[in-house]
């Protein structure tokens, strides 16, 4: 998240000015001078400490940082609050799952049971705080992380065009409205496909023409390393032909993991909040 932020710059900055500065991107109730003014004093005992803490073996001073001291100093203050806001909204998790991370599974369902009446279990009242944590983290995104994103963001744009992954996107759909997840058109997220970035085309995603290949993974097809074959038709026979123990090093084989590929109509394709994103929107 600090990326693009030099925190040390933000000793420099005028409270007053970040708060004018911050004021005039959004309504939230921190952007004062006094908050920013308290925060500055936080960071100055870190650095005089020598003692970073979190914000250590940043490139501090660098030249390649663009941010005046301002908005350096309304990242960071919003950064610190957003370790808090993240602590408030992993606790839904904790509700349904039991923990966080790694929430406890079970066979039939979560770790939490879903019942109004009853004070052991998902009740009236943990929906009622869940709502709460859902609200109070999306006012956050709508008022401090979009656009402290936006105003980061006008000061690198010609980063836009540099470095990126596959430029195909896939998404299967998510969050049937009729719940009935079998329906693709009900789905809040669509499904589709795009290839190349061309977001004047989505194209309906088909899973038939998913496959997967073993060509540098330690499995063997009966059929040969170069052929993909759809999940439903997919043969996990393990062939370990990379180096073995004791290792004095390990280098790189042409085979090198027990993962294999997945390909969309033969081309790798990135799956995740992106393509959702990129789909709905193109759609």
């Amino acid at each position: 998240a600090l990326d693009w932020v030099d925190v040390v710059s933000a000793l420099s900055a005028d409270p007053q000015a970040t708060a004018n500065l911050a004021r005039s991107l959004s309504p939230w109730p921190n952007n004062s001078a006094t908050h920013f003014a308290e925060i500055q004093d936080r960071v100055r005992r870190f650095v005089e400490s020598g003692q970073l803490g979190i914000f250590t073996n940043g490139y501090w001073g660098h030249p390649a940082y663009k941010l005046p001291p301002e908005a350096n100093l309304m990242a960071v203050a919003h950064y610190l609050e957003a370790l808090d806001w993240q602590r408030d909204v992993i606790r839904v998790h904790t509700i349904f799952g039991g923990k966080n991370p790694h929430p406890n599974f079970l066979v039939g369902g979560m770790a939490s049971a879903i019942n109004l009446e009853d004070t052991g279990t998902i009740n009236a009242e943990s929906i009622t705080k869940i709502q709460g944590m859902i609200t109070r983290a999306r006012r956050f995104v709508e008022q401090v992380y979009w656009p402290d994103l936006l105003a980061v963001a006008s000061f690198y744009k010609e980063w836009a065009a540099i470095g990126g992954g596959v430029p195909n996107y896939i998404s299967v759909g998510e969050y049937p409205d009729n719940g009935q997840w079998r329906d693709a058109d009900s789905m809040y997220f669509p499904s589709g496909v795009i290839f190349d970035r061309n977001l004047n085309e989505v194209l309906p995603y088909d899973h038939q023409l998913v496959r997967e290949y073993i060509t540098s993974s330690w499995y063997e097809y009966e059929g040969g390393d170069d052929v993909g074959l759809h999940p439903f038709e997919g043969e996990t026979v393990p062939r370990y032909t990379g180096p073995q123990p004791p290792w004095t090093f390990l280098q790189d084989h042409e085979k090198y993991t027990w993962m294999k590929a997945p390909r969309y109509d033969g081309r790798p394709t990135e799956v995740g909040p992106l393509s959702r994103m990129l789909i709905a929107y193109a759609s």
